[in-house]
């Protein structure tokens, strides 16, 4: 399938991430260009997904889990490259800090931020795009410093079918931004020296399951599945590949061993290059909240109250496990609704205005199931849940959760400020 690149004098690659691209949502104009998957994001945010792009590891594994972790040296993959050139560009992401200063710059080291036309060859370029990051379709600050929760107030009230418009919006233009890419590829002279890979971090929730929007949780199709499109003159265009699934875990791999390079470590992932066929199944993986210092009252609300769940997916649906209870759940859930705290609330309550109470808690209770159901299964995947929890016993148990010292980056008021704005803090 993906075969035929070992034949061809491949030297460079482009991953240009189009953030928050759901996989329902991929443009057929993206998908005409090369060979489509469906693929199993590891995590449900930003901040875990890149580092098992990059490092072929799963969360558990490479330990980043919040936007104060940095991902390992050793265990850097992608940008580790010795002989290639390394880039992390965000161009129209994170444009409220510094070049090569970005959140995600830091949980990955801090690799350069290098524009395409300037990189030198052979280089791994990475891009990480606003696609369908709100708000959708504009500045990152066209809402203040209220940012995605004034934006998903604004768009509870004018509904869920103008919800998705302005997502579309933003697919839009992340697809103007792609194109330009390529023509830089072209302009350069690198179209057949060079494989584009076309994928998501993760997807985006536009007002399913009662009311939720956003990402990093709950752990569900509309989040977990992303489309990945590989590039490049010697593969058909226009192919969809039905029936099996890659993983995030995959990229590293299957790059690596493309550019001739062997890894020092185990990764989770698989060369899609030797595979007969796609693998059956993969993990995504969400634990805690996006930041884990302070005192010890808020450490202790934090256990309480973060979502966390590990899951198993194939093609045809996925199983779910949540960690913690209804019975802790609840109260916050209902304090969040009621005092709009975050985007997700002030949407839910300006959505549901007008609908009558029992209306209102149909759709509360809806959300809330899907937050804190011990288990739940979505859609009708092959695996069933007794299959699905041993994988993920064996995988975990494999790995050891065993406490180890981490490096951790220090998050000051001000950045916190504008990842509020961007919805990673109620």
């Amino acid at each position: 399938m993906l075969g035929i690149l070992r034949s061809q004098e491949i030297k460079n690659v482009v991953i240009f991430v189009c953030d928050a691209l759901r996989w329902d949502y991929v443009p057929e104009e993206v998908m005409e260009m090369g060979v489509t998957f469906k693929t199993i994001a590891s995590s449900l945010h930003t901040g875990a997904s890149f580092p098992s792009i990059v490092s072929g590891l799963y969360p558990p594994k490479h330990r980043v889990e919040t936007w104060e972790s940095i991902l390992p040296e050793g265990k850097r993959g992608l940008l580790s490259l010795d002989e290639h050139s390394i880039s992390l560009r965000c161009e129209t992401m994170w444009t409220r800090w510094s070049s090569g200063e970005s959140p995600v710059h830091s949980v990955l080291g801090n690799p350069p931020e290098i524009p395409l036309d300037e990189t030198g060859v052979p280089f791994i370029y990475i891009e990480d795009d606003k696609g369908g990051h709100c708000p959708y379709g504009l500045p990152l600050g066209a809402f203040g410093k209220a940012g995605c929760s004034e934006f998903f107030a604004e768009y509870g009230r004018r509904g869920r079918q103008e919800l998705a418009r302005q997502y579309e919006k933003g697919i839009e233009q992340s697809i103007s931004q792609f194109k330009h890419r390529l023509r830089t590829l072209k302009n350069r002279g690198l179209v057949e020296s060079t494989l584009v890979i076309f994928t998501s971090d993760h997807g985006e929730l536009l007002g399913e399951y009662g009311g939720l929007i956003g990402h990093g949780r709950p752990c569900c199709p509309e989040l977990v599945y992303v489309p990945t499109i590989f590039i490049h003159p010697a593969l058909k265009q226009g192919d969809v590949i039905d029936g099996g699934v890659i993983r995030h875990v995959d990229f590293c791999p299957t790059i690596t061993a493309l550019l001739g390079y062997d890894l020092h470590y185990d990764v989770d992932g698989v060369n899609l290059l030797d595979q007969n066929g796609l693998p059956k199944s993969g993990f995504s993986f969400r634990k805690g909240s996006f930041f884990r210092k302070g005192g010890p009252l808020r450490k202790s609300l934090r256990s309480s109250f973060s979502y966390e769940a590990d899951s198993v997916w194939d093609y045809y649906g996925g199983h779910v496990f949540h960690r913690q209870r209804l019975a802790k759940s609840l109260p916050f859930f209902i304090y969040k609704v009621i005092s709009q705290t975050n985007p997700e609330s002030r949407f839910m309550k300006q959505s549901l205005r007008g609908k009558g109470l029992r209306r209102r808690i149909k759709s509360y209770c809806e959300s809330l199931r899907h937050l804190t159901y011990p288990h739940i299964q979505y859609m009708h995947p092959e695996i069933d849940e007794k299959t699905a929890r041993a994988m993920l016993n064996e995988y975990l148990e494999n790995i050891g959760l065993v406490e180890q010292e981490e490096d951790l980056i220090t998050i000051d008021e001000e950045v916190k400020e504008r990842l509020r704005a961007l919805g990673y803090i109620d």
